[in-house]
Formats: structure tokens, C-alpha cells, sequence
């Protein structure tokens, strides 16, 4: 049985029905579930940290750990920081009911002379809890840790130490996975972690404070810097110097972890099938890629391009000629735009010619342009090359 769809912009799509037999569904794993990470935020650019908490709801993971540096902070003015932190749980509100987890940092703790305030450690506990803590989920264990602490900046010493080695000992998690700030191979007591690390059989650290993304792998323990929206040193993408967001998958013993520029994800609508139509018409059938020079006399040539707009919209074309060498004269030099219905067809007629002495080593070429809005109301520049040859 053979039906057709017909969409309003008049394109029809054939379906074909038949009867199929039932396929098996994919087995459950019951260890299966993503989860998202970000990384330093700080006000830098909080258009783009929305846009950011916007699409990782889109995701739908089962939570989200924020690497440190939530807020702008360095100000000892309480009044000052509780504002930050309403300003950023706005921020975030909307990845509820999604759970959102904290990790502190420098920025989150320090007052204005740039020491761990422990007022401003009361008011991070009151909005986010425990400065350092863990829980279990399925089967992957994570590991929240402070480096700035008022037992020690840029370090993990003192009571967390001991919690720390605890918590790793008696974990039975398939996967361990730990948070902290600052990045721990560049703590005071960087490689006395790094042993633990290897020792417990941690198989995931995250971090962030330098503003840019990095990975590498040593004695088995993977160690990835991220910056969801904060100011980078760079913007070569090559080098980390770009906004993103981490996706963790975890299924059974599997573990991976995708990269998401910033951006990236898009909802389902963001393109409207008669902008996509009405493109891609434009592409295939608005003019030709090469069209034959027809010769009227010595050294003068015509030049015509025909025009059909195929799209359901009302269109300007715009054209301008020139040659890679310069030697091609156009007539007429100004080409006025062309205005197209819907179904429309028209030709642009130009008279071509050159000196004696400056005769041409290239070949014509009008460069077609067409300023395009979307249904968002984004406007586009549909572009086309159009060679004249000989």
C-alpha cells in the first residue's frame, strides 16, 4: 500500500506500508546513565552560561557536577556574595528537576584579600551543602573535594586527607570518579594524590580553574580539565581554548566522555522545513555553476545567466563580476538587483570584452548573492559562484 504526505509548502513524500514482523528490544543494562559536567563559570560571559544550562537540560541527565568558580566572588562583603549566589541559582534554575551538585572554588571562598573566608564558607554550605562529600550512584562512586580550605590552600590535607583515604578504601564502586577545583597534579601534595589515585583504583579526576579544556592518561587514572563559560587565554580551539560542557556515559564497566562545544545542541525546531526546502532549492536550481561565453565579434563576448527561483518565497539577487587577473570588462559594470516571485524565471544579459594588450589568463566569474531570513527571523546570505567560459 502506497500513501503520500503533502506538506502546506507543496512537498509530498511517499510512504510505502507494510506489514513487518516484531523486532527484540535492546537489553536493559541496569548500570546504565549519563550525567553532565561543567566547569568555571564566574559571570565571564553569562549569556553563554545560560545558553549552556539550557542545553545540558536538553540532555536530560540524571545530574550535573559544576567543577568550582559558580561565582565571581573575591569580596568579603556578605551582602555582595549572597546576591552572586541568588543571581547564579537563577541561572541554573532551569535544569530542574535535574540534580545539581557543587564543587568549591577559589572564587567561591575567597574573601577581597584573596584568603578562605570561613563566613563565605557558611554561606557556600548554606546554599550547596558540604564542602567536601560523596555519594553512590548505581554503580560509580563519586568524590566531591575542596583545594581551598582553611586546613590548607591549594591542597588536600588535614581531616579531608583522612576522609579522602577512607572513602577511596572502603569504596566497592565499579567506577570512581572524583571532582575538585584546582587541578590536583598541581597541588602541594599533587603526586601524594596521584599514588592514592592509582592506589584505589580511581579511574576519572575533573577539574577546572585554568579556563580551558585538556586530558591525558597516567598509571591508568584520567585526568580532564574543562571551562564551561569563563574568559580563556585563547580562543584556539586546538589548543582548549573553547567553552564546552562534558557528557559522562557510563554502562556497565564502559565509561566515555564527549566533548560538547558550547552551542552545539539545538532543539528539535531549530530549523523550519520550509527554510530547509526553500535553501536547498535555491542551491540546486537558482543558476547554473558554468555558463558558455557566446562570441558576438572579436574580443567581445555575451554573457547570460538564467534565473529561476524554485524556492516559495520572494527573493533578491544580487550580482557583482570581476576576473581573478582583472583584465575582463562588464557591461553593464552595476548589475541592478533582481527581483524574483515564487516561480519566477529571469536572465542577466552582460556584454564583455578586453584590450588588446591586457588580454585575459582567467575567466569570468559573477559571484550571486541572496539575502535569506528564516522563520526565527535570522538573517542568512545564500551564496553561488557562476563561471563564464570560453
Amino acid at each position: 500500500m502506497r500513501m503520500f504526505l503533502c506538506f502546506a509548502f507543496g512537498i509530498c513524500i511517499s510512504l510505502t506500508m507494510a506489514y513487518v514482523h516484531a523486532v527484540e528490544a535492546p537489553e536493559v543494562e541496569a548500570d546504565e546513565f549519563h550525567f553532565v559536567i561543567l566547569g568555571d563559570s564566574q559571570f565571564h560571559d553569562p549569556a553563554k552560561f545560560n545558553r549552556v544550562i539550557d542545553q545540558t537540560r536538553r540532555l536530560r541527565p540524571a545530574f550535573v557536577i559544576q567543577a568550582g568558580d559558580l561565582i565571581e566572588g573575591y569580596n568579603g562583603d556578605l551582602e555582595i556574595i549572597e546576591e552572586e549566589w541568588q543571581r547564579f541559582s537563577r541561572q541554573i534554575g532551569p535544569l530542574a528537576p535535574v540534580p545539581f551538585y557543587a564543587v568549591p572554588g577559589n572564587h567561591d571562598v575567597y574573601n577581597g584579600e584573596r584568603q578562605v573566608d570561613p563566613r563565605l564558607e557558611d554561606l557556600y554550605i548554606k546554599h550547596w551543602g558540604p564542602l567536601y562529600y560523596t555519594f553512590v550512584y548505581k554503580n560509580t562512586q563519586i568524590v566531591v573535594l575542596n583545594t581551598d580550605s582553611a586546613e590548607g590552600v591549594n591542597t588536600i590535607t588535614g581531616k579531608q586527607w583522612i576522609w579522602l583515604q577512607d572513602v577511596l578504601k572502603t569504596s566497592s564502586a565499579e567506577h570512581k570518579i572524583l571532582f575538585m577545583h584546582r587541578p590536583p597534579l598541581l597541588t602541594t601534595n599533587g603526586e601524594r594524590l596521584h599514588k592514592l589515585f592509582v592506589e584505589h583504583g580511581v579511574g576519572r579526576v575533573f577539574y577546572g580553574h585554568h579556563h580551558h579544556y585538556h586530558h591525558f592518561v597516567r598509571d591508568g587514572v584520567a585526568y580532564t580539565l574543562t571551562n564551561a563559560a569563563a574568559n580563556s587565554v585563547n580562543d584556539v580551539e586546538a589548543v582548549g581554548g573553547f567553552h564546552h560542557l562534558l557528557q559522562v556515559s557510563i554502562r556497565g564497566e564502559e565509561l566515555d566522555v564527549a566533548v560538547i562545544k558550547a552551542d552545539a545542541i539545538k532543539p528539535e525546531d531549530a530549523v523550519a522545513p520550509l527554510d530547509n526546502y526553500d535553501f536547498f532549492a535555491l542551491h540546486q536550481r537558482l543558476a547554473p555553476d558554468s555558463v558558455q561565453l557566446k562570441e558576438l565579434q572579436e574580443d567581445v563576448y555575451q554573457l547570460v545567466i538564467p534565473l529561476r527561483n524554485s524556492s516559495q518565497r520572494e527573493i533578491s539577487v544580487l550580482l557583482s563580476c570581476d576576473s581573478a587577473d582583472q583584465r575582463w570588462l562588464f557591461t553593464p559594470q552595476a548589475i541592478t538587483p533582481i527581483t524574483l516571485n515564487p516561480g519566477a524565471e529571469d536572465e542577466v544579459v552582460l556584454s564583455l570584452t578586453h584590450t588588446n594588450v591586457r588580454v585575459p589568463e582567467s575567466e569570468p566569474v559573477c559571484a550571486l548573492r541572496v539575502p535569506f531570513q528564516t522563520a526565527k527571523g535570522q538573517w542568512l546570505e545564500f551564496t553561488k559562484q557562476i563561471t563564464g567560459n570560453r
